[in-house]
């Protein structure tokens, strides 16, 4: 064997250039969905999104399945075992068996790039089983088609950078593999399981049916909606609450739901929606187009600044959401309602004066879209709950303004973003805070969720929480108790039940039930909600926010 070869025991393949070209094909062919859609022109976030969904949805999946984890690890260890052995007694790796280990080991050298990529620009230290997995992937591969590794100039059938290479790349796999093995063995602590009773539980204490109403998408906005989204019926999706036909109520809330950009999927927003309708909430989820693409004004110069930017693209999606709210006029609030409605409450009436309004990412900064909206329809006149969860730049075109004004008195707000949230920066909910400064401080709140990587699984503040895909016990303590008591404070208030609203109002303001996040399992305290009144002005961390500007 060349001393380009690898190790005693395989058979070398034919050409010295082979096995790079094979690796460098698996290295390929995990990054090109990625690299296709750059080329294609889209920006880094878009390119790398799908690949960022997958990688989530692994992770979870292989949270799920520790059991199942482990004894893959143990298999492919043992794998490698079996192949060092035949290595000794002098028995050849076959050149096709080589080659797609080489593969593989490309392959999975191109995903454990792409996990780093994904940690520091989406999801910073969410994953921990993903890359384990990876590690032993690698590290297995590695030992079968090389062996053990040795030192340079122990192995003269090696040449010195092939030793090396080989050295590095074991101790790299073997470094990946690492933090997970607390995890895998269940020594690292657990967080607190998910509330049993009370705020953050199971949703209820009604079951809730959902219908979807197709609404006119205005044309000139239809015009625009790009390839991704030109397939979609867009819709107001109703979920209801089941109410018995003696069940002593007149009226139930109404609550509006905003999607986040390009992620226009009720299935994505169940969690969100079930805990709000079961409560005893009629929750309508606004599906408005992401990708559109309009014509940009001639001169117009692009700006974003303190929260809202010039955006023609919002004029456009308000359009859209005003069409939906329409919709959901005819079909839930008009006397001629649909069938469906009757069906799921009977007589009772869906009253809008008693309002929540919420929304996540550009949904939560299109809250101040629906919040137009409603004021001039004059919903929500006498109880208001407004949740923006990381919230991105909402529309500073003056039409599109708020009458804050007509927000009643009882109006509370929710501003809330995980501290490692790398998709939305802070500066945007910190403003968002600042265009409620009519209303009294403790009712506007701006609520970090901090990181724990204490234990396992990681609780980490990142942009998706408040979906269903990272819905972990972070979002059971941070997002789904905050709501509960949101729709409880709103539905209280709609019955004149001073008992469940104050209590629930205790849960919403500044205080120790809205900042503790229970205990890992070996007693340690969970980090706290983080909670500002007026952060842009009371904090020194947000000083940066008085000359930040956003990019579009």
């Amino acid at each position: 064997m060349d001393d380009e070869g690898y190790s005693l025991g395989v058979k070398p393949l034919k050409s010295k250039l082979l096995p790079i070209g094979v690796v460098s094909s698996g290295f390929l062919a995990s990054v090109i969905q990625p690299v296709i859609l750059l080329l294609s022109g889209k920006d880094v976030n878009d390119a790398v999104w799908p690949h960022a969904f997958r990688a989530l949805q692994a992770t979870m999946w292989l949270r799920s399945n520790l059991t199942l984890m482990f004894f893959f690890v143990l298999l492919m260890l043992f794998s490698s075992l079996v192949a060092l052995n035949n290595r000794f007694k002098g028995k050849e790796l076959g050149e096709i068996h080589q080659s797609i280990l080489l593969f593989v080991i490309g392959l999975f050298s191109g995903f454990t790039v792409l996990y780093f990529l994904l940690d520091i620009f989406y999801l910073r230290g969410a994953f921990l089983l993903l890359p384990t997995m990876y590690g032993v992937i690698l590290l297995s591969s590695i030992l079968t088609v090389s062996g053990l590794p040795t030192l340079p100039m122990r192995n003269p059938e090696k040449s010195i950078f092939g030793s090396f290479v080989h050295l590095v790349t074991i101790f790299f796999a073997a470094w990946l593999v690492m933090p997970g093995i607390p995890a895998m063995v269940g020594f690292a602590p657990s967080p607190p399981d998910a509330p049993k009773i009370g705020y953050g539980a199971e949703p209820g204490p009604f079951d809730t049916t959902m219908t979807t109403h197709p609404y006119q998408m205005p044309s000139n906005v239809e015009e625009i909606i790009m390839d991704r989204e030109e397939d979609i019926e867009f819709s107001v999706y109703l979920t209801l609450p089941t109410l018995s036909p003696e069940l002593p109520l007149e009226s139930i809330p109404l609550a509006l739901l905003s999607h986040g950009w390009g992620y226009p999927v009720y299935e994505e927003y169940t969690d969100w929606i079930t805990h709000l309708s079961a409560r005893g909430m009629a929750v309508a989820f606004i599906q408005y187009p992401s990708h559109i693409d309009p014509t940009i004004p001639d001169g117009l110069v692009g700006e974003d600044i303190e929260g809202a930017s010039n955006y023609p693209h919002h004029e456009y999606r308000a359009q859209a959401i005003a069409s939906a709210l329409n919709t959901l006029e005819e079909v839930a609030l008009g006397e001629q309602r649909h069938s469906s409605v009757d069906l799921a409450i009977n007589n009772v009436s869906i009253d809008p004066s008693h309002l929540w309004i919420g929304g996540h990412s550009l949904g939560g900064a299109y809250t101040f879209v629906q919040l137009y909206e409603s004021m001039e329809r004059g919903w929500g006149n006498q109880t208001l709950f407004i949740d923006i969860e990381s919230g991105w730049t909402r529309p500073n075109q003056n039409y599109l303004q708020p009458n804050f004004s007509r927000m009643p008195a009882d109006t509370m707000v929710h501003i809330a973003r995980g501290v490692d949230d790398m998709t939305v920066d802070a500066c945007y909910s910190v403003h968002h805070q600042q265009a409620f400064s009519n209303l009294p401080n403790e009712h506007v709140l701006y609520i970090e969720l901090q990181s724990d990587l204490y234990g396992f699984p990681r609780l980490v503040g990142t942009h998706y929480l408040p979906t269903n895909s990272v819905h972990d016990r972070l979002a059971d303590f941070g997002v789904y108790r905050r709501i509960d008591a949101q729709a409880d404070w709103v539905i209280a208030r709609s019955r004149g039940d001073n008992i469940t609203e104050d209590w629930a109002y205790q849960h919403l303001i500044d205080s120790e039930l809205l900042r503790s996040m229970g205990e890992w399992s070996d007693g340690t305290e969970v980090l706290p909600l983080l909670v500002y009144e007026d952060a842009l002005n009371n904090y020194s961390k947000f000083n940066y926010c008085h000359t930040f500007e956003g990019t579009l």
